[in-house]
């Protein structure tokens, strides 16, 4: 019997399973997570700011040398929604600071704990606290970036399509989006065994799918996913980017074709590679 699309209920749960694929993604989470250490050592930054009052509402900030403002990165991690955090997730400063670009890292609260909804209203709140105070930090507030890695770049999506000024912020505050192998389209997540921690309702789910926000004048994307992934996320990524660009917004498709998952991430660590060499492209105009 046929789930979603012509997956039966085993190989849905299986496409929403990392660990079905790479049974074992420790060496490129090690790799990200001793990068953000480095980040630290490399660059000026602060720790630890709170844009809100629960324990996990936090962000970290790494700065460039000399004087902004500076465009923004805001960096959603991944992790399935349920994993990681900040601490682990500084990493895109490695490739980004010295490019004259800041970065915040946040934090936010996970699954099982926290529902989906609240994890989209904590990084949107987390943009809007850091617009209102980038003074602080010299910040660009007309240069501000939503990007992510898996669970993440679903999250940076939703700071793309979000309409900024029925949530008090200036219209159209993210000016692009950097968003890699996500799973965007939430009903069939909602449908496999993740919703075992996701506990999301058909409705939830609709709202918190980013293509059913598309329209003219969102910002431009770049997307991008390896073809040594799942399949579904091979599929998430290029509906969602044939999505932006079917309503005329600019959109860059890389496809990494040797690359897992995990690979994809880690390519936040490096300037030269093909997405960061892009979205550095996109940020500095």
């Amino acid at each position: 019997m046929t789930v979603y699309l012509h997956y039966g209920q085993d190989d849905l749960n299986k496409q929403y399973d990392q660990g079905s694929l790479v049974t074992d993604p420790s060496p490129w989470l090690a790799q990200c997570a001793a990068a953000s250490v480095k980040a630290k050592e490399m660059f000026s930054y602060q720790e630890n700011v709170a844009y809100g009052d629960h324990a996990d509402e936090l962000l970290d900030i790494y700065l460039p040398q000399g004087t902004g403002p500076w465009p923004l990165v805001i960096y959603c991690h991944g992790g399935a929604w349920r994993a990681l955090g900040k601490d682990e997730s500084g990493f895109p400063a490695v490739a980004l600071v010295p490019a004259g670009i800041a970065v915040a890292a946040l934090n936010f609260s996970l699954a099982p704990t926290a529902r989906l909804d609240l994890m989209v209203d904590q990084v949107r709140r987390a943009a809007l606290h850091l617009c209102t105070y980038a003074a602080l930090w010299q910040l660009d507030v007309g240069r501000f970036f939503a990007a992510g890695h898996s669970s993440g770049a679903h999250l940076a999506s939703l700071l793309a399509v979000a309409d900024w000024a029925a949530l008090g912020g200036p219209a159209n505050l993210i000016k692009g989006l950097i968003a890699g192998s996500g799973p965007y389209d939430l009903e069939p997540v909602r449908l496999s065994a993740r919703n075992d921690y996701l506990f999301l309702d058909e409705d939830t789910a609709a709202v918190l799918t980013p293509q059913n926000h598309l329209r003219a004048g969102l910002p431009a994307a770049v997307f991008f996913w390896g073809g040594g992934e799942l399949e579904e996320f091979q599929r998430q990524s290029r509906n969602l980017a044939d999505g932006w660009a079917s309503h005329g917004l600019p959109v860059e498709r890389i496809f990494l074709r040797d690359l897992n998952h995990f690979q994809v991430g880690t390519q936040f660590l490096d300037p030269e590679s093909t997405p960061m060499v892009a979205a550095i492209k996109l940020i500095n105009g």
